[in-house]
């Protein structure tokens, strides 16, 4: 024929988080609940359920599509660890689908973060704290100093950071040796980014004067990603969830999923929400409705992939 066809992609994550083990869940009419004991694991099993059932309708129907993969990953929960082992150049597709946002189907996300972790070590000198404290450096009262500095909470509309952890010491009649602050920052925004990192930096320059001595050492968790609404993908996706009688809806998240790690892998990417709701707690639930609702959305992403 003289059709073409667009290759795409749907991805759900395998793995869930804790407490998960021995999940009872309940149907009440058109919702799926958690016992309340455990999380549901709507996130992501809805989703995994939904392309599980969208390969057999596919496969029965052969109805006419493109080239279109369905990717179960691993370890996202943990960072988003399973996808960045996947061999990106088997994905042969212009786009992809990435099932795993809370809210009812027919939202897209256009844009979530740059995420930053950081690490700062700070080493005083140990004494006895009884017999000769003043011969210490207490690197536990210097980091003190250090965190109350730090850039913390919802610093713009597109910026938040965190102060996460902090340990140090090894007895209460030890003056503390070494300390350490695990910190993150994310943002829309590259030249914010650029601004808290330089801040952080700032801030353990007039420190070191008290200290031993103080390192930093920063890491990029993953690339942010934007789109707009008149970009393909978008349109794309919005014609979907049209077809299915919903009004898209458009947000930006401060989370991250695999569509990070797909999008700086060069490979278009959205997040789609899967209809769970509450997700990460003992109150996840998730509508019937919703389920049915997200296996027809593939069904007519996969159609689409066929343009006259």
């Amino acid at each position: 024929t003289n059709k073409k066809t667009i290759p795409i992609f749907f991805d759900a994550h395998v793995d869930t988080v804790e407490p998960g083990r021995n999940i009872k869940p309940t149907v009440d009419g058109n919702v799926i609940r958690s016992s309340g004991d455990t999380i549901l694991a709507a996130d992501d099993k809805a989703a995994i359920a939904a392309m599980l059932v969208a390969i057999e309708e596919i496969t029965k129907e052969n109805f006419p599509h493109g080239d279109i993969y369905f990717l179960f990953t691993s370890a996202e929960e943990i960072g988003l660890v399973g996808v960045q082992h996947l061999d990106f150049s088997d994905v042969r597709a212009k786009f992809g689908f990435i099932l795993d946002s809370h809210d009812k189907v027919g939202k897209i996300i256009v844009g979530a973060p740059y995420h930053f972790k950081y690490e700062i070590k700070v080493k005083g000198k140990a004494s006895h704290a009884g017999i000769a404290p003043e011969k210490g450096i207490n690197a536990i009262k210097i980091a003190a100093g250090i965190v109350s500095r730090l850039p913390q909470g919802k610093i713009n509309r597109n910026t938040v950071a965190n102060v996460g952890m902090i340990e140090g010491g090894n007895a209460t009649n030890i003056v503390a040796e070494e300390c350490v602050i695990i910190g993150e920052f994310r943002s829309h925004n590259l030249e914010h980014l650029k601004r808290i990192k330089e801040k952080i930096e700032n801030i353990i320059e007039q420190n070191k004067k008290y200290a031993i001595d103080i390192e930093v050492n920063f890491k990029e968790l993953y690339k942010g990603f934007s789109f707009r609404k008149t970009d393909e993908i978008i349109k794309f996706a919005s014609k979907a969830i049209r077809k299915l009688g919903i009004k898209p809806e458009y947000e930006k998240t401060g989370g991250g999923s695999n569509t990070n790690i797909y999008n700086q892998k060069g490979i278009l990417s959205i997040t789609l929400s899967t209809g769970m709701q509450n997700p990460h707690s003992t109150e996840e639930y998730i509508e019937v409705e919703d389920l049915v609702n997200l296996t027809r959305l593939i069904l007519i992403l996969s159609q689409l992939t066929v343009k006259d």
